[in-house]
């Protein structure tokens, strides 16, 4: 697949698994609506165990990231098949994160958020993975937030997916940072829910 053109010190490339802490940083220090949340967390892997590197060890060819100067500032994650990813999930990763954080002490609410989530974590309504089967997560580090470099990471993967013969794709947005949902609007992204997260869907194919 053909890169988009970017600034010459910034690269969008499949995630490795050197890249591993930086985007468990990552997602931490965007966790506060698109801002540092680090101060939420007493343990600041927690976010990004749930909503970042289950995604790249399920499905590595759609984990990319960006990269300024050789430093990973972003990465977007997807699954192409949502209901295959909660049966794996279920079956091994919230196991394994329930036994790593089965004496841990949660210190904050955000904690307490994040360990419920891991020992009773819901499933997509199958109205939903019917028609939007994929799913993603996108996020950037303040440093890149402007400048089209969010637009061409999404757009990378969603071309990615859509190469690979995916139908249709849906994600989440809290509704405290409801601002941003303009920005996937941009894309052809419609709100179909709020249950109560703001859900977004888009065909990718007819």
């Amino acid at each position: 697949m053909t890169m988009p053109k970017l600034l010459p010190s910034l690269i969008i490339r499949n995630a490795q698994s050197s890249d591993e802490a930086a985007i468990l940083n990552i997602c931490v220090r965007t966790a506060d609506r698109g801002q540092d949340g680090s101060h939420l967390y007493s343990d600041p892997r927690l976010p990004g165990l749930v909503w970042a590197l289950p995604y790249i060890r399920f499905c590595p060819d759609n984990a990319f990231v960006l990269t300024k100067d050789g430093i990973v500032m972003g990465y977007c994650v997807a699954v192409p098949d949502t209901i295959a990813y909660e049966d794996w999930l279920k079956a091994q990763w919230w196991p394994s994160l329930q036994e790593t954080f089965r004496d841990f002490e949660a210190q904050t609410t955000d904690d307490l958020d994040v360990l419920s989530y891991i020992r009773s974590a819901s499933r997509t309504p199958s109205q939903v993975t019917s028609l939007y089967p994929a799913h993603l997560h996108i996020n950037l580090l303040p440093d890149v937030q402007n400048g089209g470099h969010g637009s061409a990471l999404l757009r990378h993967q969603l071309n990615s997916l859509e190469a690979s013969g995916v139908q249709g794709i849906h994600l989440g947005v809290n509704q405290h940072n409801e601002k941003v949902v303009a920005f996937y609007e941009r894309f052809g992204f419609v709100e179909i829910d709020r249950t109560p997260s703001i859900l977004l869907a888009k065909r990718l194919i007819a």
